[in-house]
């Protein structure tokens, strides 16, 4: 319904246009009664809004768009088209916010409102191109309107078309641009991966406006893409001193300054925070991580001495005792104490099942895992470990049973896969080992256990040594530093005669692994192809030192080689 007391609307814009284009009309004599004349079209319309700002009040939106239709139709106006496209807008009817819109530019061509609501309605449906299409006509005749370009150059990097976007940024006037035509720069600039541009245009960002903290934030964010984490921090540092010390900032600053190797500082930044305990946490579990125990200590125990002890810490107090003071008795209990509803409880129980079978409690570790197979029958997990407690008791056999049963409730998981090809090689089925690992390759083929599992076992049986070396190689390229890995390229290069080759690689591998008695192994067999016998005698004295599976083999290569002198 209409309320009688009009006067109780605070009226818009619109409105006030409505009653200021009434016109004042004198009063009638009193010597007749008067002719009920009737409503102009202004009060109509006035009318028509009025109910629609009432029915819009009463949460009937559809009758709503109908009484502000109507009073487009009696008196339209740049606002009312705008105001009935925003509320198709707020509930999702884009098509007919688009209608609305377009309508309302055909009649008011210049209206900016109406145009950059129109651009943003297409935005909001994924429609990039239309958005950015209106922006560039509208700008035709007003080439002024700087924010319509950053507009348009904003789709563009939404859209993925960096480049684009700065020649568009580029394009503005030098005399017209400004901190956001850089921000946008530097965004554009960061996408193409052209970074020193990127921190060239934050910079002039913030030094146009010292306050741009997005532009601070994506600087910093720059400068650790490129690893440069001394000046990440100071931008972040920065940040700091201007007030900004939220919650992110501060953790950012954390990390930062533990991969500048300076635990102090970063600890100096979460007692910044003491009021923060979610924070505390997130920064005591990267100072496990990197094992800063000492400094991790300082947040933690201060949280064990506390009456309960919050539920949050348990976990990470756990890790302190096991990890940092080697007391895996304190771990246990406070893992025992963490609630079954708690998000911490799963992994707790598999840190308890780990900590059970360590102390060679094996029975027990398998019987919590079978209980928490039960408690999270979606959670692989248990499985993946019950499976490997297993496989190392020489359980082969059960391990396979239960591996082959979690590939048909998760056949896209690559690590179980990877622990069923496993089990295939230990129980010396290695062609069947070799097709699971080539299934894993088609369903990730940067998984590089996988790569060089398969690359290894075909140089072993001299079979496709090509494709045997650009596996090992697409390993590599995964993990760089695997001393097994490079290890395995060695041994191809060795199939291949490409003895020269084999011995680089296997000079490395010893590098990266020197605990390896195959590896040593490795280094003999190549160092005797090469002749160069001291270094053959040197791999196979370190194998036999490392007491592998292969300890007779190896007694007479190096028994051989003595015969030979």
């Amino acid at each position: 319904m209409i309320r009688t007391f009009v006067t109780r609307f605070i009226l818009p814009a619109a409105l006030a246009a409505f009653l200021g284009c009434a016109q004042q009309i004198p009063p009638s004599p009193a010597t007749t009664a008067p002719v009920k004349a009737p409503a102009s079209a202004e009060a109509q319309a006035i009318y028509s809004y009025l109910a629609y700002r009432e029915l819009l009040h009463e949460n009937m939106s559809d009758k709503a768009a109908q009484a502000l239709e109507q009073a487009i139709a009696l008196k339209p106006a740049p606002e009312l088209y705008l105001e009935l496209g925003n509320l198709h807008w707020r509930a999702s009817r884009f098509s007919d916010a688009l209608l609305v819109l377009n309508q309302g530019l055909t009649t008011y061509p210049d209206s900016e409102a109406l145009l950059s609501t129109l651009a943003k309605t297409y935005a909001a449906q994924g429609r990039f191109d239309d958005a950015v299409l209106v922006l560039d006509d509208y700008r035709k005749n007003h080439p002024e309107m700087i924010d319509m370009a950053h507009e348009a150059a904003l789709y563009r990097l939404e859209q993925g078309r960096f480049g684009d976007a700065v020649d568009r940024l580029n394009a503005i006037p030098a005399k017209d641009a400004d901190q956001t035509t850089n921000f946008l720069l530097g965004k554009g600039y960061f996408g193409l991966e052209l970074y020193d541009k990127a921190i060239a245009a934050y910079q002039q960002a913030v030094a146009t406006d010292p306050e741009y903290y997005n532009a601070w934030i994506e600087l910093g964010l720059t400068y650790e893409v490129q690893k440069n984490y001394i000046d990440a921090e100071r931008v972040f540092s920065r940040l700091v001193d201007l007030g900004i010390a939220n919650q992110q900032i501060l953790f950012h600053l954390v990390e930062l300054n533990l991969k500048l190797n300076n635990p102090d500082q970063a600890l100096s930044y979460v007692q910044q925070a003491a009021d923060d305990p979610a924070l505390a946490l997130e920064a005591a579990n990267l100072l496990l991580n990197q094992n800063f125990y000492d400094h991790a200590a300082e947040i933690l125990d201060p949280m064990a001495q506390e009456n309960p002890i919050p539920q949050d810490a348990l976990f990470f107090l756990a890790v302190l005792e096991y990890e940092g003071r080697d007391n895996p008795e304190k771990a246990m209990t406070y893992l025992e104490s963490i609630p079954e509803g708690h998000h911490h409880y799963e992994r707790s129980l598999i840190f308890r099942i780990h900590l059970l079978y360590r102390k060679d409690d094996k029975s027990a570790a398998k019987a919590l895992c079978a209980s928490a197979m039960t408690l999270f029958p979606k959670q692989p997990e248990f499985s993946i470990i019950m499976a490997e407690m297993h496989e190392y008791d020489g359980e082969y056999q059960k391990a396979l049973d239960l591996l082959l049963k979690a590939t048909g409730t998760w056949p896209e998981n690559t690590t179980i896969l990877y622990r069923l090809g496993m089990v295939y090689d230990r129980m010396e089925h290695r062609d069947q080992a070799m097709l699971v690992m080539d299934k894993i390759i088609s369903k990730d083929p940067e998984h590089a256990d996988a790569l060089n599992y398969l690359g290894y076992s075909l140089a072993e049986k001299g079979r496709d040594l090509e494709r045997a070396e650009l596996l090992i190689e697409s390993a590599l390229k995964v993990k760089p530093d695997n001393g097994y890995f490079v290890d395995s390229l060695a041994w191809v290069y060795f199939k291949q005669g490409k003895n020269r080759l084999a011995w680089q690689e296997i000079r490395r591998a010893v590098q990266l692994v020197d605990s390896d008695p195959v590896i040593w192994e490795h280094y003999g067999d190549i160092a005797r192809a090469l002749k160069l016998f001291s270094e053959a005698r040197k791999g196979y004295e370190k194998a036999l030192e490392l007491e592998g599976d292969n300890v007779e083999d190896v007694r007479t290569k190096l028994n051989s080689l003595r015969r030979a002198r």
